[in-house]
């Protein structure tokens, strides 16, 4: 594990990152510099049934975002050909990138929330798949991580550790304009509300319902 960096604030520069994405494309954060607003979400990936369900709620807002000049980059604790063999062709339609030795976690201040907290982001997680039926996903996903030898290592990143998930609105100039960082288990803003994010500390102007 990393050692966490202080936090990083409002009016404080994104911190930097170019990593591959599960669609292919190395994704630099720089290279939206000028261009677009970017929301980055550093989640807890596709191990998590939550963040399943989150990625549907930003994925339902997405087009409505896009229209705001905003893109959404989402960075998980997976391994990227993990990653990919999970999504397959149901990748999400915003850029899907992997940090398994969390390094861009502790960039921008994020880390484990101890034992306790662990264990109930564990418990709560797994209660979760199985009251919505969505057991499938766990299994297949542990299935993977054990044909690509890597099963300890995800059990260490999602039942064993309670990462902090952190939502950054950056500006097209780089700078962080909203922060928020969350539990495990938080709920995490959908399209709709990430867009009304955007356009408050953005400077963007509300459109008319």
């Amino acid at each position: 594990m990393q050692a966490t960096a202080p936090r990083i604030g409002v009016g404080e520069p994104a911190p930097l990152f170019a990593l591959p994405s599960i669609q292919g494309a190395t994704v630099d954060l720089a290279a939206y510099r000028g261009r677009l607003n970017v929301i980055v979400w550093l989640s807890r990936g596709f191990t998590c049934p939550f963040c399943l369900m989150y990625m549907d709620g930003i994925r339902a807002g997405y087009e409505q975002m896009l229209g705001t000049g905003t893109e959404v980059i989402q960075v998980a604790p997976n391994l990227l050909e993990s990653a990919r063999h999970f999504f397959a062709d149901s990748a999400a339609p915003f850029p899907f990138v992997c940090d398994p030795d969390k390094r861009l976690y502790a960039m921008y201040g994020l880390g484990d929330r101890g034992a306790l907290d662990a264990s109930r982001a564990a418990v709560v997680s797994f209660s979760r798949a199985l009251a919505s039926g969505d057991g499938g996903t766990w299994t297949r996903g542990a299935w993977l991580d054990v044909v690509n030898r890597n099963f300890v290592r995800r059990l260490h990143h999602h039942a064993m550790t309670a990462l902090e998930q952190g939502v950054f609105v950056v500006d097209r100039q780089g700078i962080i304009r909203y922060v928020s960082i969350v539990g495990p288990i938080d709920p995490v803003p959908d399209g709709a509300q990430l867009t009304d994010l955007v356009r408050e500390h953005c400077g963007l102007e509300a459109q008319p319902t």
